[in-house]
């Protein structure tokens, strides 16, 4: 379905749209249908387009000027419970994509509206809204009786779209990191799915930008979670109403995030990708996959990765791109090797979960494949897009599958939830030696005790909205 953000002329920027004369007095639904259909030369297609434009640019101004409660209440008036309150402007617009027949005009239209405020709401940081706004496109669907009966015809489009992947799309949008309460486990991962929208040529740019920004404040409000929760339970070993658990592994987060700072040895992953990048300069492809297999393995033992794991990671980038092997290496040469090395560990055509992916999280070395993955998107920040894409395959090649029977994922996805997490730039992780802790602190082998202290950075950051 063609998005009508990308019709030739006709913006939402310093818009020059013809509006449709408005009447003196309030016309009926059926006399704007009549007036409508008869009192315009131009060509159907044209005069379909002004009328979408017309309604978008409408919730532009609305959103940008009236208080959310009354845009919501003019979205109703206008396409859920039409009344003639609503400006005759818009009545005429929407009676002519009805009468006109055009279904994929209204949804186009509809779709528009509904991501114009979706993106200033979420902007503004008023998600409340967002939530009152996919709860009242699902209202009144089943009226047998609908006048005037030109809406008639709206009310089944609208039917129409609920039960489309669209909605869906739209519910994703709406979930909360602690929404225990999900009808399938896969929704707790919205902010894979999200990213996976956000790249989908298929989807119109309001619809991409939308499900990007969602996915981001998602991650974010995992990411602030996590940092409270553990500093609070680490000091007083008790969870806290105020500061959730955003994971559904427990107390175990603890331990792991104690393992996963506990693995990086003296440097930090970061420090340890940026020391590779300088070390690498000025070297042939061939040798700086070589390298790149001694930075992937740094820090992990044999009882984190076996001899047969790492025989296939060798054997895979030994015969990739080995057409460059002579020439020097460069940072587009470096996004393809990160991206298919992920694509390695994790997917196979895009969809099915590959043969060292399954041998790795049934092997419980969910932590070494997740480090590993890490790694990857720390060399090569612009491949992370990449990963969360081949996680939300991932998730959607099981989704249909019980949540008992899916543990095994649940708790990779949980593990590199975390560990993406730890190494977020926003946020910062140190394990600190006591010399005298507490009982609830948990101990290590060697009988030290180390205390996880978290800390979100805080950035200014100016808020712009896009429409």
């Amino acid at each position: 379905m063609e998005s009508l953000d990308f019709l030739p002329g006709l913006t939402t920027e310093n818009c020059s749209i013809p509006f449709l004369k408005q009447s003196q007095s309030i016309l009926s639904y059926d006399e704007i249908s009549v007036k409508y259909v008869n009192s315009s030369n131009l060509k159907p297609d044209i005069l379909l387009a002004q009328a979408s434009e017309t309604i978008c640019i409408f919730f532009i101004q609305q959103v940008k000027q009236a208080a959310p409660e009354l845009v919501l209440q003019k979205f109703k008036q206008l396409f859920i419970e039409p009344t003639q309150v609503v400006d005759s402007q818009l009545q005429q617009a929407l009676i002519k994509i009805a009468v006109s027949g055009a279904e994929e005009t209204f949804l186009n239209t509809f779709k528009r509206s509904i991501y114009i405020l979706l993106n200033n709401w979420n902007a503004a940081r008023k998600e409340q809204y967002t939530q009152e706004l996919v709860q009242l496109i699902a209202i009144n669907l089943d009226h047998k009786e609908v006048s005037p009966r030109n809406m008639k015809i709206l009310q089944l489009w609208r039917r129409n779209f609920i039960a489309s992947q669209d909605y869906q799309e739209l519910l994703q949008l709406t979930l909360k990191i602690n929404d225990h309460q999900s009808s399938n486990w896969s929704q707790r991962y919205n902010s894979y799915l999200l990213v996976y929208q956000s790249v989908d040529q298929k989807k119109s740019l309001k619809q991409k930008t939308t499900a990007k920004t969602r996915s981001l404040a998602l991650k974010k409000e995992f990411r602030s979670q996590l940092a409270m929760y553990t500093a609070r339970l680490s000091v007083t070993g008790q969870q806290s109403g105020n500061s959730p658990n955003p994971t559904v592994i427990g107390k175990k987060v603890l331990s792991l995030i104690k393992k996963i700072l506990q693995k990086r040895s003296s440097f930090s992953y970061t420090n340890l990708a940026r020391i590779f990048i300088n070390q690498a300069q000025d070297i042939c492809y061939k040798d700086f996959k070589h390298n790149l297999l001694n930075y992937l393995f740094y820090s992990l033992n044999d009882q984190d990765l076996d001899q047969t794991a790492k025989k296939q990671l060798i054997q895979y980038l030994d015969n990739l791109y080995d057409s460059y092997h002579t020439q020097p290496w460069d940072n587009q040469l470096l996004l393809r090797t990160c991206n298919r090395l992920i694509e390695y560990l994790i997917t196979v055509n895009q969809a099915n979960p590959s043969p060292l992916f399954i041998y790795l999280v049934t092997q419980g070395r969910d932590l070494t494949l997740a480090i590993i993955l890490l790694k990857l998107v720390l060399l090569c920040p612009q491949s992370r897009t990449n990963l969360e894409c081949r996680i939300a395959q991932l998730i959607e090649h099981y989704q249909s599958q019980s949540a008992s029977d899916c543990q095994w994922l649940i708790n990779f996805l949980e593990v590199l939830q975390v560990t993406l997490g730890v190494y977020a730039e926003d946020v910062q992780y140190n394990l600190v030696e006591m010399s005298e802790a507490p009982p609830e602190i948990e101990l290590n082998p060697e009988n030290h005790s180390y205390r996880i202290f978290s800390q979100m950075k805080r950035k200014k950051k100016t808020v712009s909205v896009k429409t």
